[in-house]
């Protein structure tokens, strides 16, 4: 398939990838604005779910992370040639959850506490949102 471009024309879907990249560039420092501003409410609110859900089960979870090797055929060796590609490790974790018992009072103080962290950190971030808003444009 032979395309040429005409000189100083481009064709129409070079020129919709160029605004469509351009467009996308826009949205993603909105973005990232956003999301930075955010972090902590949302770490917050994670954790504050994984209180209250310990809380509900009436124990706690202990995580721990166990690295494992893992075999796998090296790449760059094509199949059927008649030679068998060498093994290659990986070294990948799992995660290994384990009850763990907890005071009740002190979750609940714990509990108390994120939230109200969570509720200090509010104004703060909306003014920080209506920064990144004003900045970056978006409703």
């Amino acid at each position: 398939m032979n395309r040429r471009i005409v000189a100083g024309r481009l064709p129409r879907a070079v020129l919709a990838a160029a605004a469509a990249a351009t467009l996308a560039g826009c949205g993603a420092g909105r973005d990232q604005c956003l999301r930075a501003v955010t972090e902590d409410i949302r770490t917050l609110d994670r954790l504050i779910a994984e209180t209250e859900a310990g809380r509900a089960r009436g124990y706690g979870t202990a995580r721990q992370e166990l690295p494992y090797l893992e075999h796998y055929r090296c790449p760059g060796y094509p199949r059927g040639t008649g030679h068998e590609a060498p093994t290659c490790l990986t070294t990948e974790t799992m995660t290994i959850e384990t009850p763990v018992a907890f005071d009740p009072a002190a979750e609940d103080r714990k509990l108390a506490a994120l939230k109200a962290r969570r509720e200090a950190l509010v104004p703060r971030a909306l003014d920080q949102i209506a920064e990144c808003k004003a900045r970056y444009g978006g409703a």
